[in-house]
């Protein structure tokens, strides 16, 4: 993800726990109160496919959707709780939010729900238990009144809506247990399994539709156009609503790929914007793995109602604030179809996992494409460690890359994750040699293709795949201690 100003992006939230709910927790352990729930949930292990049917009215600004997800119990235990994101709503106002109405099993039965962390989450009690090897179907109804634009959400100035997340999603159930953080204010709290998509929506036909996936069907009847998308193995769907965007197509392998852009931008913009796509992408399959997506679908970062707009990564989809020179930007972005669209990440505790590659790929990729800019950009990064111990302290400047996302100061985030990240893989590269650092970079994408990776999963690559000693490196860059297992 990248912010048109820096400065300018939100401070997260940083959540505090108190000694009470310490105190309460050790009770109920002590006391064996809790041993059933965690007998109960040991051992999920939990998917989740989903089906969409909607229909957007951009006049009243009101998208209503039922969402069908059928969640697989592949684990060893069994559980009646489910844990839903619904990420959308960290851009909710007072009168602007997605609203769940109703949740139902596939017989029509209401099923308990309960809405938490300012509507980001829903919490489900099922009427049965989930048991090992059975799919439980949770059908939610839900109304989405979409708020002017900011950053990457909702209707831009110009008309064009954007739209991520304004469904629920299955939460991640993990070694810790269920992952019910919300997304944060930097927009880098993400935390999502792979999973297959197919969405039916209907909007009025002087509207088309962009989204993440191919497209099965596309029907006009009445003033309404009917647009059905299939997306396979994606962290999440996303929809684009405009009115006036040129088309731009170009393929790379097996991969065509779609721009839908602004008609306020020139043809010679929209011509940069897709030679540069079209470069890193044969780039990044050269040096890690093919991209297995049939399509790619690239749009302008919307121009927001307020703040400033993002440059926004998904599976199979990414806007681009389309700004003077965007190359950069468009490199960034596509690394991140890589690193984070395949290779996941917990955004929350690991964001270096796909921030720090994706900053590193983009520098490999702008060697080639203008060397002389890449070498100032590594100079720059050393030059903002200085700047760090400057205006902050020492104990930042050699701070780990696997810190969680709890920073409340975007400058450092923008340090530890981006920059220092990517000093750390360009550290190792040039200590183990650019081609045997790549191809283990290769491995470590199809090790983590579709999966989430951890910074140790990275490390254990890492370590089997080399014989130079980089133990010095690591420590350098890496706490061992905060490194999950």
């Amino acid at each position: 993800m990248r912010i048109s100003k820096l400065g300018n992006i939100k401070k997260q939230k940083v959540k505090v726990y108190s000694l009470a709910i310490l105190i309460i927790v050790l009770f109920f352990n002590i006391t064996g109160c809790s041993n059933a729930k965690k007998e109960a949930t040991e051992g999920l292990a939990l998917s989740s496919d989903y089906e969409i049917t909607a229909t957007l009215d951009p006049y009243s600004k009101r998208l209503e959707h039922t969402t069908t997800a059928r969640v697989s119990n592949n684990g060893a235990s069994s559980t009646r709780e489910l844990y839903f994101h619904l990420y959308g709503n960290l851009f909710k106002t007072d009168t602007e939010y997605i609203s769940v109405i109703s949740v139902s099993d596939e017989n029509g039965n209401s099923i308990p729900f309960e809405l938490r962390d300012n509507e980001q989450l829903v919490l489900l009690t099922l009427n049965e238990t989930l048991d090992v090897g059975e799919v439980a179907t949770v059908i939610f109804s839900c109304i989405v009144t979409i708020p002017a634009m900011e950053l990457i959400y909702g209707i831009a100035q110009n008309g064009e809506i954007h739209l991520s997340y304004f469904y629920p999603q299955l939460a991640v159930y993990g070694t810790n247990g269920w992952d019910t953080n919300p997304m944060n204010e930097i927009l880098d709290g993400r935390h999502l399994e792979s999973s297959d998509f197919r969405i039916t929506i209907q909007v009025p036909s002087e509207y088309e539709i962009a989204a993440n996936g191919t497209v099965v069907s596309n029907e006009t009847s009445n003033g309404q156009t009917t647009y059905v998308f299939q997306a396979e193995s994606r962290r999440e769907i996303v929809l684009i609503a405009f009115t006036d965007f040129a088309h731009a197509e170009r393929s790379v392998g097996n991969t065509k790929i779609f721009g839908y852009i602004n008609s306020k931008y020139s043809q010679v913009d929209i011509d940069r914007l897709m030679d540069a796509v079209v470069f890193s992408m044969e780039f990044y399959n050269r040096i890690y793995i093919e991209y297995p997506y049939e399509t790619l679908v690239i749009t302008n970062g919307g121009t927001p109602a307020r703040g400033f707009g993002a440059s926004m990564e998904y599976s199979g989809l990414f806007t681009v604030v389309m700004e003077s020179a965007f190359e950069k930007t468009v490199f960034h972005e596509m690394a991140h179809q890589w690193f984070y669209a395949l290779v996941g990440n917990d955004e929350n505790v690991e964001p270096w996992l796909d921030e720090a590659f994706a900053e590193f790929s983009a520098m490999l990729c702008y060697e080639i494409f203008d060397a002389d800019a890449a070498e100032r950009y590594w100079e720059i990064q050393e030059i903002q460690s200085e700047q760090v111990k400057n205006f902050m302290n020492d104990a930042y400047v050699n701070i780990s890359v696997a810190e969680s996302a709890n920073e409340d100061n975007p400058f450092l985030f923008h340090y530890i994750f981006y920059a220092r990240g990517s000093l750390f893989l360009k550290e190792l590269m040039d200590a183990i040699g650019r081609d045997e650092f790549l191809s283990i970079l290769s491995e470590y994408c199809k090790t983590y293709t579709f999966k989430i990776a951890t910074t140790q999963g990275f490390l254990s690559i890492l370590r089997e795949n080399t014989t130079v000693d980089i133990e010095s490196i690591v420590d350098k860059y890496v706490d061992s201690h905060r490194v999950q297992a």
